[in-house]
């Protein structure tokens, strides 16, 4: 039985070559382990980078804020606390002469300077006038009173009883001044705006407002 079963009972004859086929594959075989692990690990420090690296900073997306209205052309940006725009528009027609608006209900008569003035108000919930932004545009102009100088009568009809603080300074739709006169209730402020094309914008208002109030209207208003 043990003769049976000698390892010389399974001898086979090899191929020629068949050694160096097998020498080939497990070189082969161990190139593909090896390729395997190193793809494994590459991978692994991919996964790693994309954890670890930060994401690209996104802009904020900013929009912007609602109006509050809008006056003869122009958005209403700001509005204090506290205070609505009044549904209602006031617009119409006035002669201008030398620093002075002519507002007595008479229609400009040939040959007269005028201006189309046009006014929104802002009021308190219980319906109490607070603040008023007025627009004065020239429109017709004479020989003796071009759009300059209709535009300095409206100025100087505006602000009538009142000095200036400070410098001028700049605002979306022009330059400011800054106002201050006095009243039975007190100190009183207003910002006056000249636009490039000659319109006067005057912010105003009750003696309760503050100065950086108005300012701030002022500023918020834009070409619509």
């Amino acid at each position: 039985m043990s003769e049976m079963l000698s390892k010389s009972d399974f001898d086979l004859p090899v191929p020629a070559g068949f050694a160096e086929r097998v020498r080939r594959g497990v070189r082969r075989r161990r190139r593909l382990r090896v390729f395997a692990v190193v793809g494994c690990v590459l991978l692994g420090l991919a996964g790693i980078s994309v954890a670890v690296w930060p994401e690209p900073r996104r802009a904020p997306v900013e929009s912007a804020a609602p109006a509050v209205g809008e006056v003869a052309g122009f958005r209403i940006g700001y509005a204090p606390p506290g205070l609505r725009l009044d549904p209602r528009v006031s617009s119409s027609v006035h002669a201008v002469t030398e620093n002075l608006l002519v507002n007595d209900g008479s229609e400009p008569g040939p040959g007269q300077a005028s201006a189309v003035v046009t006014m929104r108000i802002l009021v308190k919930a219980n319906g109490g006038n607070s603040l008023f932004i007025t627009v004065l545009q020239p429109l017709a102009t004479t020989p003796r009173a071009d759009r300059a100088t209709v535009t300095r009568w409206l100025s100087a009809w505006s602000t009538i009883g009142m000095g200036q603080v400070g410098g001028a300074f700049a605002v979306p739709t022009g330059t400011a001044r800054l106002m201050r006169g006095q009243t039975t209730d007190g100190p009183k402020h207003q910002v006056l705006i000249t636009t490039a094309d000659g319109t006067v914008i005057d912010v105003g208002g009750n003696a309760e407002l503050t100065a950086a109030e108005l300012t701030s209207v002022a500023a918020g208003l834009s070409r619509g």
